[in-house]
C-alpha cells in the first residue's frame, strides 16, 4: 500500500492507495497516529483503496479515536464501493464522517 501526505497546515491529507489489510495496518496506524499528533484535521482519501480488512479496520478506529481525544476531526473522503460495503457491515460507516 501507498500513502501519500498533503500538508495544508494544520489540515493533513493521507491518499491511500491499495489495500489496508494485515500486511499494511501497523504502518498505516503508525501513520494515523503520527498524523494525529500533527493536524488538527485529518482527512483519509480512499479513491484508490481497493480493500480493507479488520485490521485495517482497527488501523482507522485507532486514528480517529487519537484525533477525537485531541478534539480534532477525522474524516473520509472518495471511498469506493467495495470498502463503503464493509465499512457499513461492520458499523464504522456510523461512526466516521465522509466528505
Amino acid at each position: 500500500m501507498k500513502i501519500e501526505l498533503v500538508n495544508r497546515g494544520t489540515e493533513g491529507e493521507l491518499v491511500m492507495d491499495g489495500r489496508l489489510d494485515t500486511n499494511t495496518a501497523k504502518e498505516a496506524e503508525k501513520i494515523f497516529l503520527q498524523m494525529a499528533e500533527r493536524f488538527d484535521k485529518l482527512t483519509l482519501n480512499l479513491e484508490h483503496l481497493q480493500y480493507v480488512s479488520s485490521a485495517g479496520l482497527r488501523a482507522l478506529q485507532t486514528g480517529f479515536l487519537a484525533m477525537c481525544r485531541k478534539g480534532g476531526k477525522f474524516q473520509i473522503k472518495g471511498v469506493t464501493p467495495p470498502v463503503m460495503e464493509v465499512f457499513q457491515i461492520t458499523g464504522f460507516a456510523g461512526m466516521i464522517t465522509f466528505i
